[in-house]
């Protein structure tokens, strides 16, 4: 059976999930953080937005990857490729909408820092990493549809 996803691209994308999930592991850890703690600790909240950043990211190669594959290209902007996703069934509408939200907060984690960076957003997010669950677990459905995993 033949299937849209070169084996080599398929290895990749297995090896970014797995980076995905070992960043879910880490922010599941400081899930129990009180709004207050995450505020005070400066270290704490470094960690939780640099490893936003870099899972998004990876869950972004991925859709783009996945995106060459089904169409030959990938759009420019980032939440365009999730919704992507979502308009070849790969993803849900409701993942792809999270997702192209998170492409959005990735963008906003890379160029706001400090105290303009809004905590509450990022605390906010960190109560709630489905959407990034969601990405994996419907990611990985496609992957098995189509043959290969």
């Amino acid at each position: 059976m033949s299937t849209p996803h070169p084996d080599d691209r398929v290895e990749t994308v297995v090896e970014k999930a797995e980076f995905v999930e070992a960043c879910l592991e880490i922010l599941a850890t400081k899930q129990s953080l009180t709004d207050e703690e995450y505020r005070d600790d400066r270290e704490q909240r470094d960690v939780v937005e640099r490893r936003f950043e870099k899972m998004t990211e990876a869950c972004l190669d991925v859709a783009r990857m996945l995106l060459k594959d089904l169409d030959g290209s990938a759009p420019n902007s980032n939440a365009a490729a999730m919704h992507h996703l979502g308009e070849h069934g790969v993803l849900s509408d409701d993942t792809a909408e999270k997702m192209a939200e998170a492409a959005l907060f990735r963008n906003v984690l890379a160029h706001e820092y400090g105290d303009v960076l809004d905590h509450d957003v990022v605390y906010e997010a960190l109560q709630d990493l489905r959407r990034y669950r969601d990405f994996l677990h419907e990611i990985r459905a496609h992957l098995e549809d189509v043959g290969s995993l």
